[in-house]
């Protein structure tokens, strides 16, 4: 069973969330006020999620995604326990695209270097391996 701090590890971030909300609300451009229309309920609970102040429902974060036409991954990406794939595709891969060879090499040992610091079991059998 996990213990209270580990479960409000598991929140999604607000702050997060809402600011996403109001960016792909102005990618739209739609107010506010138009939002909170599509999505019966008012414009003080849209600026107050879009500001972090409260958390969001599935339900109305469903509305939400569907109308902005985002995925709900868009939203909560960043936030612990989702699926890093999402990141990978949206954010790491496009740039990953953009290196050369010499830059792909460099970025590969780097991220060896990151799962060996991460991973102190395997650091010590990679130590053992090069012997």
């Amino acid at each position: 069973m996990l213990t209270k701090a580990e479960v409000q590890k598991c929140a999604l971030d607000a702050s997060l969330i809402g600011k996403r909300v109001k960016t792909a609300r102005k990618e739209k451009r739609l107010t506010q006020e138009e939002l909170a229309s599509l999505c019966d309920c008012t414009p003080t609970h849209i600026c107050n999620v879009e500001n972090g102040k409260i958390g969001i429902s599935l339900e109305l974060l469903f509305k939400i995604s569907i109308l902005l036409e985002k995925s709900m991954d868009y939203f909560v990406m960043d936030n612990p326990y989702v699926d890093p794939q999402v990141k990978i595709n949206a954010d790491i891969a496009p740039k990953l695209s953009q290196c050369d060879s010499q830059m792909l090499d460099i970025v590969d040992t780097i991220l060896d270097k990151l799962i060996q610091y991460r991973n102190p079991s395997r650091r010590y059998a990679s130590a053992y391996e090069s012997e």
